[in-house]
């Protein structure tokens, strides 16, 4: 029995045309029409695209000019800034100088009316007593031994870096009245900070990133708690304080140095006649009367406190 023929003029595999689409042509006619473009374009081909790589290197190369002088722009300090903080320092340090020539020259007023005082027929019993309460209020400097406690800036605080220094690192008027706190507390007589007297009216506060005491800014990185009192026993009363393991909590958690050491020889200064408040007068009938300062003799810094307490 024979098969049975395929019409005349049809393919035996005729049913099998997705096999012979594989097997005849694997390329499909789209790919084939693009490469043999490609191929008849050539070197033509080649310079255009060697044409565009060198394009946009050039445009990366243009834009990274760019982008580094807008950069260095902005970072370059401006003529109109840098000028302006100049002037603002020296007018800083002018008036600063003003201030210390005030501030002698109000210690010696000050010292030309204890002599005046002084020289008064007085009782004796009276101007003892005069003495012992200007020399507690801390209106007349002392000397003697007692103890001395410096704080200084963490690493870039202060002075040093401002821009570059964190926050934490800096020491704060919280600091210095606790260790101030602490001093009185351990038996000392009088205290000064940075050379400025403390009284029963002295306020430590921050102004910004400065420190003030009695309105008065203190100059960093170093911070100088002087106290007058017996040195062995404020330093061990101290140990036994808070004072000691505070100083060392800020060494560990902010970087800033403490150094508690012991001075047989300090001097004070005083802080000057303190401001009448009211006074009382004695009348022949034992009757008193009492005389206010006005409000225009008061300072600024003398109804803050007032206010506050």
């Amino acid at each position: 029995m024979t098969a049975p023929h395929a019409p005349a003029g049809r393919r035996p595999d005729e049913s099998m045309t997705l096999l012979r689409e594989v097997t005849e042509r694997p390329l499909d006619p789209g790919y084939a029409l693009v490469a043999r473009r490609r191929a008849e374009a050539g070197e033509t081909t080649s310079r255009r695209g060697a044409t565009s790589t060198l394009g946009l290197l050039l445009v990366a190369v243009l834009l990274g000019a760019a982008t580094t002088v807008a950069v260095l722009d902005l970072r370059a300090p401006q003529p109109l800034v840098t000028r302006g903080r100049t002037v603002l320092m020296e007018r800083i340090q002018e008036r600063s100088a003003e201030v210390e020539s005030l501030s002698r020259r109000a210690a010696e007023l000050s010292a030309e009316v204890d002599g005046l005082q002084g020289a008064a027929l007085l009782p004796s019993a009276l101007v003892e007593i005069n003495e012992l309460d200007r020399w507690v209020n801390g209106a007349v400097p002392v000397r003697g031994p007692g103890v001395v406690v410096r704080l200084t800036d963490g690493a870039g605080g202060g002075l040093v870096d401002p821009g570059d220094a964190p926050a934490e690192s800096r020491v704060r008027d919280a600091d210095v009245q606790f260790v101030v706190n602490e001093l009185w507390a351990a038996g000392a007589e009088a205290v000064a900070v940075n050379d400025q007297r403390l009284t029963s009216l002295s306020a430590i506060r921050n102004a910004g990133d400065a420190i003030l005491v009695d309105l008065q800014p203190l100059n960093g990185p170093v911070y100088t708690v002087e106290a007058v009192g017996d040195p062995e026993d404020m330093q061990v009363e101290f140990a036994r304080s808070a004072g000691l393991g505070f100083l060392q909590l800020l060494s560990a958690e902010y970087g800033i140095e403490h150094e508690v050491t012991a001075s047989e020889g300090m001097y004070l200064p005083g802080a000057g006649s303190p401001t009448l408040r009211y006074a009382h007068s004695e009348r022949s009938g034992g009757a008193r009367e009492t005389a206010r300062a006005t409000p225009s003799a008061q300072t600024t810094q003398d109804r803050t406190e007032e206010d506050n307490g």
